[in-house]
């Protein structure tokens, strides 16, 4: 008897959700019951990015491409690229027939989705809603991915407990922890010396590891924020691993900013990396430095000093490891000496635990959407309060 299998759409719209995603897209993939549906769009199919929807097709040969057009730099520019993404979304959803499309966070791409999907009638799983940020448009777009969505899969209870504030049904509510995690703890990462050796580094150096993103509300201050920090690094020329920003509006100025100071020697850039390898140098590094969601979430498992430069992830819970500072170069520097110095903060970081997940994330989630009763009840949804 042949099994009606579900098919599961996944949308990806960078490399950082990508590495993210990766874990529950293998656990689909080789499930017997259902049937993955890798939907590949955004920064991805964008070539000054890197073109990084090929390590996503590497991966997943049935992947399918669909399109978002972003043609500047502006928040004008963003507007425009989150309604070509609904366009192209809802051309695809409307001709494929799907049982659920599940969606990440609190991009442009995930929320283009999530809208497409909204008006065809098909179930949206969101993953990482409930999570408090003030300071970028992330915050926003992630709280109306949570009330367009059916199914919520969240880091922790606090983040649950958030969800049914805002009037979802907790019976919707699923805590998984984070998806991150199965990779860190299941998966066996490079050494120092094979990614050093990969990448042409030196083991025996100081290294830090950047990746600072454009700030959508306070877009002309990321350029600002950013070259603050690039004065302190150059102050310390310590060997230094940077990645390109995402393609919010600002981040092409980053990118300019990265190429001016990108030809020094201590400096080494790249447009993306594999996650197995971004991983491997996390947990390789002495310091993480930059505003990434990444230095937040992944960076306690590997029990390494982080410095949160900035607002950008102003509310989210976090571990004992990472220290916030104002972009401003002389208190980066003091905080930087301070990370390398104080006894009290390296003896913390040495204890930090991991609050988002016991790498089990994809099982539990695999489980819910077989044994999930897809119906007329699952899409219409009734405000609790």
């Amino acid at each position: 008897m042949m099994i009606n299998m579900r098919k599961i759409a996944v949308v990806t719209g960078t490399r950082a959700e990508y590495g993210y995603l990766k874990p529950l897209m293998d656990a689909i993939e080789n499930d017997g019951e259902l049937d993955l549906i890798p939907i590949i769009t955004g920064m991805h199919l964008l070539s000054e990015f890197g073109n990084t929807y090929k390590l996503v097709e590497k991966d997943f040969s049935k992947s399918v491409k669909v399109q978002m057009s972003l043609k500047g730099d502006n928040l004008k520019d963003m507007a425009n690229y989150l309604s070509s993404g609904i366009q192209h979304f809802a051309d695809y959803f409307y001709k494929n027939q799907l049982d659920i499309v599940v969606v990440l966070g609190d991009r442009s791409e995930s929320l283009a989705a999530a809208l497409a999907a909204l008006y065809l009638n098909i179930p949206i799983a969101h993953i990482n809603g409930g999570d408090a940020s003030v300071g970028a448009i992330d915050g926003s777009i992630r709280h109306a991915i949570t009330k367009i969505a059916h199914i919520h899969f969240v880091h922790t209870k606090e983040n649950a407990d958030r969800i049914k504030k805002m009037g979802e049904d907790e019976k919707r509510i699923f805590v998984t922890g984070a998806l991150t995690l199965d990779t860190i703890l299941n998966t066996k990462l490079k050494s120092k010396n094979e990614v050093f050796k990969k990448y042409n580094l030196n083991p025996n150096n100081i290294t830090f590891l950047v990746v600072q993103h454009p700030i959508t509300t306070l877009k002309d201050r990321g350029y600002f924020q950013m070259k603050e920090l690039f004065l302190a690094l150059d102050t310390l020329k310590k060997q230094t691993v940077i990645l390109y920003p995402n393609c919010d509006a600002g981040g092409r100025k980053l990118i300019s900013l990265i190429e001016k100071y990108g030809g020094k020697k201590y400096l080494h850039v790249f447009k993306n990396l594999p996650h197995d390898d971004y991983l491997s140098f996390m947990k390789s590094v002495d310091l993480m430095i930059g505003n990434s969601s990444s230095g937040i979430i992944e960076s306690p498992s590997f029990k390494i000093p982080v410095i949160n430069i900035g607002n950008r992830q102003q509310g989210r819970d976090r571990s004992e490891n990472i220290i916030d500072v104002e972009p401003e170069k002389n208190k980066i520097l003091n905080v930087i000496d301070f990370a390398f110095n104080n006894k009290d903060f390296l003896s913390k970081v040495g204890r930090c635990k991991n609050k988002f997940g016991d790498g089990r994330a994809s099982q539990k989630i695999v489980k819910i959407f077989k044994d999930l009763k897809i119906d007329d009840k699952l899409i219409q949804k009734q405000i609790t309060y």
